[in-house]
């Protein structure tokens, strides 16, 4: 089992420290996987297709799984074991909502076959989960989570053109290219839209880079699980306010505007191009 991540805007690191897992059997109780000392993981560090251990190699009775929860040390308690860098240096508490319980649950089923193996990778996406804690010192970090069998997935991958980046209204850094960024929607025909609370929600998000090299704005949108998607593009991601689990009925629905959403299929080990070109 292995973490990563979708990207933020704003900070220069997201820093978790995990203590282990739970992980519930069909008709049996749940029970603990503990790490022989926490492991703490920079999220932020984790995304185009890199992953950090969780587990490996664990052994595990056989059988039916109903959940898997991660177990983590994250709280306002004045000790800085999870925490965020801020851009600038600032080093604040990271808090989990209900990190030791039910919060970082993800609830969907697997299998582990008698002398088999399963793998997973799970995607806590930044750009949904992280927010301001009102009136703390600090950040929340909200389950914004997905899991994916690594038996079968796909990534979406492509070039944009810089006349997207640069067009008039972009609110991305000119000097990072933080903000833009490739929204990724479950199903064909979606329409986009930010992270409002509200459907059709992101599944997942993929940064803009610059590659040196070839001089192209290039993303990767990786541990997709096979089926059909909606991509597309907006250079004014740094703008995406998302809602905050804690205190809802806030208006989070911001006016970002995306390029046309793109259909495009993922199939097991394979990349499906999409490319966003000046129109």
């Amino acid at each position: 089992m292995a973490v990563t991540d979708g990207p933020v805007d704003g900070v220069d690191q997201v820093v978790v420290e995990f203590t282990g897992v739970t992980l519930k059997r069909q008709g049996g109780p749940a029970f603990d996987v503990v790490f022989a000392a926490p492991l703490s993981v920079d999220l932020k560090s984790l995304n185009s297709g890199n992953t950090e251990l969780l587990l490996d190699g664990e052994l595990v009775p056989s059988g039916q799984y109903e959940w898997i929860r991660l177990n983590v040390n994250a709280e306002f308690d004045g000790d800085l074991d999870s925490y965020v860098i801020e851009e600038g240096g600032g080093q604040v508490e990271l808090r989990v909502p209900s990190g030791e319980n039910s919060g970082l649950k993800l609830v969907s089923g697997f299998t582990v076959v008698a002398g088999g193996e399963a793998s997973f990778v799970i995607d806590w996406n930044l750009r949904e989960g992280l927010v301001q804690a009102p009136g703390q010192d600090g950040y929340k970090l909200q389950p914004a989570l997905r899991i994916t069998d690594l038996q079968e997935y796909g990534t979406i991958a492509g070039t944009v053109a810089t006349a997207l980046v640069t067009a008039e209204g972009c609110t991305s850094d000119p000097n990072t290219g933080e903000g833009n960024t490739v929204y990724v929607f479950s199903g064909a025909g979606v329409t986009p839209d930010d992270f409002d609370g509200t459907a059709p929600e992101p599944l997942a998000t993929a940064e803009v880079r610059l590659d040196i090299g070839s001089g192209n704005y290039e993303y990767m949108a990786t541990f997709l699980a096979p089926g059909g998607y909606t991509v597309a593009f907006t250079c004014m991601a740094g703008d995406d306010v998302v809602p905050d689990d804690e205190n809802p009925g806030l208006d989070v629905d911001d006016p970002i505007v995306f390029t046309g959403g793109v259909d495009a299929t993922v199939t097991d080990g394979n990349t499906t191009p999409v490319n966003f070109e000046q129109i």
